[in-house]
């Protein structure tokens, strides 16, 4: 399976652009989570990068513009324990040290 998507990018330029000149006033989170696909990836497990803003999951990959409560969002996408949360500063170094959108710490069943 070859990755299709942009979501670590998309989430990071998101808070990115959210955050850089207002760091400290930032409470946007980046996620990174294993989720479990639906459709033709029915049950494949696979890593995803979405924004957190307070209980609100904000999803701009691929195009999208999805926001819904987190509790929705987690339960459609069966997101579990498989979870890392980054403040913008981590969000920072992180990009910084690895030189690329992620994921940096998130290892997935399937490997995708």
């Amino acid at each position: 399976m070859k990755s299709e998507g942009d979501c670590y990018e998309s989430a990071g330029k998101y808070i990115m652009d959210k955050c850089m000149f207002t760091p400290d006033d930032c409470n946007l989170i980046l996620v990174h989570a294993e989720v479990t696909g639906q459709g033709p990836i029915d049950g494949l497990k696979y890593g995803h990068a979405f924004i957190l803003d307070g209980d609100t999951v904000i999803d701009k990959s691929n195009g999208r513009n999805i926001e819904m409560p987190k509790q929705i969002y987690y339960k459609i996408g069966g997101i579990g324990a498989n979870v890392y949360e980054y403040g913008f500063e981590d969000f920072r170094k992180n990009v910084l040290l690895y030189k690329h959108w992620g994921p940096w710490d998130l290892e997935t069943e399937s490997g995708y």
